[in-house]
């Protein structure tokens, strides 16, 4: 008998894509806003802007997977999300190592009780941007 998965998913189409896309669009947006703010010691912007890149890209890779796959991932283990968009074709491989970078700083960034250094969000931003611009293509692609 094989192991039985116990990744969840939920079912998707190409409208539930689009709003996730937009979404994604929008922290994109914003994470960029929030990075071009002066720096102040008394908030942290970069944590804040790191946040919404991990944002932006679940949000890309939900767009992605409902529109290539029909799905996706519902699972409380995010490392679900990485392997269901690995399996998108073609360009998932590269969707998942962006996405994999950007769920290992979540933590960090969403709930650390150090601040991101604005190298790291920097890096996230680029991060987001390449999953967000993928799933654009994904989506456009769809009929």
């Amino acid at each position: 008998m094989s192991p039985r998965s116990t990744a969840r998913t939920g079912t998707c189409d190409r409208n539930d894509a689009v709003v996730r896309l937009r979404h994604a669009d929008s922290f994109l947006m914003v994470a960029d806003l929030v990075l071009d703010q002066p720096d102040d010691p008394n908030l942290a912007l970069t944590s804040v802007a790191a946040s919404l890149t991990v944002l932006a890209g679940i949000a890309a890779a939900d767009a992605a997977t409902c529109v290539a796959l029909g799905r996706r991932s519902r699972s409380q283990s995010h490392v679900d999300a990485v392997s269901l968009v690995k399996t998108i074709t073609p360009g998932g491989e590269a969707m998942a190592k962006d996405l994999d970078r950007l769920i290992d700083l979540k933590d960090d960034a969403q709930y650390g009780m150090i601040l991101i250094s604005h190298d790291r969000a920097k890096s996230s931003v680029t991060w987001a941007r390449r999953i967000v611009d993928a799933a654009h293509v994904v989506v456009s692609r769809a009929p």
